[in-house]
């Protein structure tokens, strides 16, 4: 998400507050006015509550190996670890630069590597970090492949990455020498206000998912040939979340056959039954201010970031790590 869109998201909303009243829009809760909804959900069990009240963490990943939780932060611009006994630890402490967000990561268990977004005034590049050493072995400049390039997440595949580009209509592709390109171009993939977020495999890998943020839709893309993208066309809810205009498609998780999506106080279930050309769409309350999704075998859970209310100037709740119980996915 991009401060460039605040003067114009900013006379729709109109809540920034010194105390911080909920409202319809401060893009925490869509359901109720009086601020229970915020910390309440029948399909939420809390696994740790930060001690950083100023943390805003946007993006998250799980570690299986150590069973360590791994969050960027749109404050800070650091790397934050939570081990299996709860210890909340910086595990990198950025390079102290206003302005510098770290967002989506993706660990490589195999390789011990973790691979993070960064940005700092739009433009994009990627960390690359040595988990048993707390090393960055690798910075790479986005910007070798396009002057303008930003980036959301990181989608591993084995032997690279691709990379979301929260400006630009671009997907970017680091091969195994760490060689950065274009992968795919189209404007299905540009937002109005702003553009890409998370990316996902399909089950068969024949194609990618990724969303934009706002307006939201959901984009499909060829693996074998990226200039075949197509948006998905969706029925049953709404690819929204309620009357919350700053709340986009947050992160994407294929769980199953089933894509979960994290909007900031819904979860969407969306299901196809001809490989991602057309799906239908449940929709789930939880936790508000949902920034990331991360999953340990079976086990899905949510970080609440509350990057809107980073945006806004809003004093923030809690952030927190929860379970999510799926079997309560609508």
């Amino acid at each position: 998400m991009r401060a460039i869109t605040l003067p114009v998201l900013l006379a729709l909303t109109a809540c920034a507050a010194d105390e911080a009243p909920l409202s319809d829009n401060d893009g925490f809760d869509d359901t109720v006015g009086d601020g229970k909804a915020d910390v309440s959900s029948a399909s939420a069990r809390t696994i740790h509550r930060f001690s950083d009240k100023k943390l805003f963490p946007e993006g998250g990943a799980y570690d299986p190996v150590e069973q360590a939780f791994y969050v960027g932060s749109i404050q800070h611009g650091n790397l934050t670890r939570v081990g299996p006994d709860g210890k909340e630890t910086i595990f990198y402490a950025g390079t102290g630069e206003a302005d510098r967000y770290t967002l989506g990561m993706m660990v490589d268990a195999d390789q011990r590597l973790l691979w993070a977004c960064t940005t700092k005034d739009k433009l994009g590049r990627i960390w690359i970090f040595d988990l048993a050493t707390k090393q960055r072995v690798a910075d790479i400049d986005l910007t070798r492949a396009n002057p303008e390039a930003a980036c959301n997440d990181v989608l591993l595949d084995g032997e690279g990455a691709f990379v979301s580009d929260r400006e630009n209509h671009h997907i970017y592709r680091i091969d195994a020498t760490r060689h950065v390109s274009v992968w795919a171009d189209d404007p299905l993939l540009g937002g109005g206000l702003v553009s890409l977020n998370s990316m996902v495999f399909t089950p068969d890998r024949s194609a990618m998912l990724t969303a934009v943020y706002l307006p939201p839709s959901l984009v499909r893309v060829s693996m074998t040939n990226p200039l075949d993208v197509r948006e998905v066309d969706l029925d049953g809810d709404m690819f929204m979340d309620g009357f919350n205009v700053l709340n986009g498609p947050d992160d994407l998780m294929m769980h199953g056959s089933d894509l979960i999506v994290a909007f900031g106080s819904s979860l969407k279930r969306v299901f196809t039954h001809d490989n991602w050309r057309t799906a239908t769409v449940k929709s789930t309350r939880t936790i508000g201010g949902v920034t990331a999704l991360v999953e340990d075998g079976d086990k899905i859970y949510g970080i609440n970031g509350q990057s809107v209310r980073y945006l806004l100037g809003v004093p923030p709740a809690e952030f927190q790590i929860f379970e999510i119980d799926t079997r309560k996915l609508r």
